[in-house]
């Protein structure tokens, strides 16, 4: 069994802060709210290859080998699948010939995928630059890490991400705040709990599981559980995270 993480918010406290998530409970309107900064999608790294690039052969250059690397990338499979069903087809002193080029295909699809990543991330990188406002490239860029908020209500369970981007040309800002896809169930509360000492005020048979538990099913299954001591106000949120087996 997996040992839960607890989250302990002690008497009069809403907030704590645990594995770069920030959990804050609001106990007027019974929600809870769980935080995190990702990392900037960019680095200074890749932006600076990304101008270097585009500098030397040009936005719609780039593009187009991007464009060229996709499809020879699906030919070399094509032409893989085709190898493996020769065999049917061919005699057996073709069989050497048969498997360097499928050895040959297999380098080919090994190049021609990271050729396409590499151009496609800095297609993807000239295209998020871009202000529309100014109508330049390379100006558009994140004032702000990326913010990643869940938030659990009573009847709701939702997740967002927020991108803060903005012109250094011309000042345009832009804020996105975009729903984020996410497969959620709650299970029923435990009415009865073994452990319902408080460990904060010490009195017994005070803590009790107030809400019911969130479920995210992802290839982790992640439980999230709520408690509360009945007697001195402490609170705690409980992780359990196991493998979930199909």
């Amino acid at each position: 069994m997996t040992k839960d993480k607890r989250i302990r918010f002690p008497s009069g406290s809403y907030q704590a802060f645990y594995k770069g998530i920030n959990y804050k409970i609001d106990p007027e309107n019974d929600i809870v709210e769980m935080t995190q900064r990702l990392n900037p999608r960019y680095s200074p790294e890749s932006r600076e290859e990304a101008v270097n690039l585009a500098n030397k052969l040009g936005v719609e250059k780039i593009q187009k080998r991007a464009r060229l690397f996709s499809k020879l990338l699906l030919l070399s499979i094509l032409l893989f699948l085709l190898l493996m069903l020769s065999p049917t087809f061919f005699s057996i002193k073709s069989e050497g010939f048969l498997s360097a080029g499928k050895f040959l295909t297999i380098v080919s699809e090994v190049a021609f995928l990271y050729m396409f990543g590499y151009y496609r991330a800095i297609v993807n990188y000239c295209t998020d630059s871009y202000c529309e406002k100014c109508r330049k490239h390379f100006v558009f860029e994140e004032f702000q890490a990326p913010l990643v908020k869940e938030e659990s209500k009573i009847d709701t369970y939702t997740k967002t991400l927020t991108n803060y981007w903005h012109c250094i040309n011309c000042g345009h800002e832009d804020v996105k705040v975009e729903p984020q896809p996410i497969d959620h169930h709650r299970e029923k509360k435990q009415d009865n709990l073994n452990e319902d000492t408080c460990e904060e005020c010490g009195k017994e048979h005070a803590i009790e599981e107030y809400r019911s538990v969130d479920v995210l099913n992802y290839v982790f299954r992640k439980k999230i559980r709520y408690f509360k001591c009945r007697n001195c106000g402490y609170r705690e949120i409980r992780l359990n995270r196991r493998f979930k087996f199909v």
